[in-house]
């Protein structure tokens, strides 16, 4: 307000200067006069204000704080009061380096990220407390976050654990109900924490490298060992394979043995029917009957008898 009445003078002097020059005025009336104009044209030149979207103004007149902000668009206001500007958007804080210690007295360092915004019913009140809105911010954000870190941190059993994705993302939303749960009588919304680049002591990140070196050098050997499996396996089904092939083989063998058998016995006992057969058939009769249609007439002659025998036909 007093750099506006400062300035209104500093015109009115400047125009009053102007047309006393141009016109040649002597008269103090008409000097009254014009400063009388311009002042009022002014006055009501200023008595609108606009407020930018995403923004809230906070209306002071002599001290005395307006308890209800005015909002975004335009404003016919009282042209002696002051406003104080207030971003209502979400804004990103960063705290670098910050010290987390977990309960194995091992400290670490992070980057964290809060994102908030104020809200805008809050802000005559957050003006009276705390002042404009960085003002806030240091006097309120930053040291509350930097204790909740501190605490939040002895709930991780081993600095090591920062590093596991599950421990990071249970961290982040401790610290931002907390901070919500602290900032909420403050005029503050805190939207998402967010901890990057953590830096964990050397002898954690030795032991943390040592680690994945075994547990690759672990999987390494889970794989060389499932490939030796496997080729015992196929040694397996190929054995199997092979038995079963000469199971097949010799039974193959047997059954064309066990034919060829079947077929020397069937013909056998064929033979031997057949032989039975004929020697059923054969008698004395037959025996001479055969001999005699086999004589080719010699009579045959004996040294002792000289006597021819005699053939027995009947």
């Amino acid at each position: 307000m007093s750099l506006f009445l400062a300035v209104l003078a500093a015109i009115n002097a400047l125009f009053a200067t102007t047309y006393h020059r141009m016109f040649n005025l002597g008269s103090a009336y008409w000097n009254v006069a014009i400063s009388t104009a311009l002042t009022v044209v002014f006055l009501i030149l200023s008595a609108f204000l606009v407020v930018a979207p995403g923004t809230n103004q906070v209306k002071t007149v002599f001290g005395t704080v307006d308890p209800k902000p005015l909002e975004a668009g335009v404003h016919l206001v009282n042209p002696l009061a002051d406003f104080v500007e207030y971003d209502l958007r979400q804004q990103t804080t960063t705290l670098e380096d910050v010290t987390l210690q977990t309960q194995d007295r091992l400290s670490s360092t992070v980057d964290i990220s809060v994102t908030l915004s104020a809200k805008a019913p809050t802000t005559p009140a957050m003006y009276v407390d705390s002042g404009t809105l960085p003002q806030a911010m240091d006097k309120h954000v930053t040291p509350a976050l930097r204790s909740i870190i501190r605490e939040v941190g002895r709930t991780v059993p081993e600095a090591q654990q920062l590093v596991n994705a599950d421990v990071q993302a249970r961290v982040q939303d401790e610290i931002e109900n907390k901070l919500n749960e602290y900032l909420s009588d403050k005029g503050f919304v805190v939207h998402a924490v967010m901890l990057r680049d953590i830096e964990l002591p050397q002898e954690v990140k030795q032991a943390v490298i040592q680690a994945v070196q075994r547990k690759e050098q672990i999987e390494r050997e889970k794989a060389q060992l499932k490939i030796v499996e496997q080729q015992a396996q196929q040694q397996v089904v190929q054995a199997q394979a092979a038995e079963q092939a000469a199971i097949a083989t010799a039974n193959a063998v047997r059954t064309k043995a066990d034919a060829e058998a079947y077929r020397i016995l069937t013909e056998a006992k064929a033979t031997a029917d057949g032989n039975k057969e004929i020697a059923k058939s054969l008698t004395n009769e037959l025996v001479n009957y055969t001999e005699a249609t086999k004589w080719n007439g010699v009579l045959p002659s004996t040294a002792l008898t000289g006597t021819m025998p005699i053939l027995n036909v009947k």
